[in-house]
């Protein structure tokens, strides 16, 4: 990813996907600078690499090879463990999550701001000098931990029917 840019995180992501376009959600996944190549058998996997490969040549883009892994059949991507069964969450990542400890300052409550109605009890605990811990607090932490960590919350979409991403304040 070029540094030194603005935005550049951005500028990266928006390269890549009019470079890789065609292959989007084909056989293709592109997040900021990792490219995430799918196919269901080796032989078109191969395949899939190689125009990959050859487009961003094409692009005089180069890869560093010490980041790269090739035919994996199972990886650990951003929470999820993908392979041939599909997606996955991370049975690990969950786990840490349902452990995170009481918190016992506002410095430590900070991650759950802006998480709507099921936080609202926390949230309401980042006002000046409110940190005041009680059932109610330990209640809405809980089922926070929770939502966030069952499998609604954390599976993909399904990119073949229409859905809708809000934002909930």
């Amino acid at each position: 990813m070029p540094f030194g840019l603005t935005n550049a995180p951005a500028t990266f992501q928006c390269l890549m996907n009019d470079i890789l376009g065609p292959f989007l959600r084909k056989f293709v996944l592109v997040f900021l600078d990792d490219i995430l190549i799918y196919s269901p058998t080796l032989e078109l996997h191969l395949s899939h690499i190689q125009q990959v490969l050859l487009k961003l040549r094409e692009h005089h883009i180069s890869l560093k090879a010490s980041k790269c892994s090739f035919a994996q059949e199972k990886l650990e991507y951003l929470g999820h463990i993908i392979s041939a069964e599909g997606v996955a969450t991370d049975a690990t990542k969950t786990q840490a999550m349902l452990q995170w400890p009481t918190p016992q300052s506002v410095t430590e409550l900070r991650f759950v701001k802006n998480y709507g109605i099921l936080a609202h009890p926390l949230t309401q605990l980042l006002k000046k000098k409110m940190f005041q811990w009680s059932p109610t607090a330990q209640q809405a932490f809980d089922h926070l931990k929770q939502a966030m960590s069952t499998t609604p919350v954390l599976a993909l979409p399904n990119f073949s029917q229409p859905f809708t991403v809000e934002r909930c304040l």
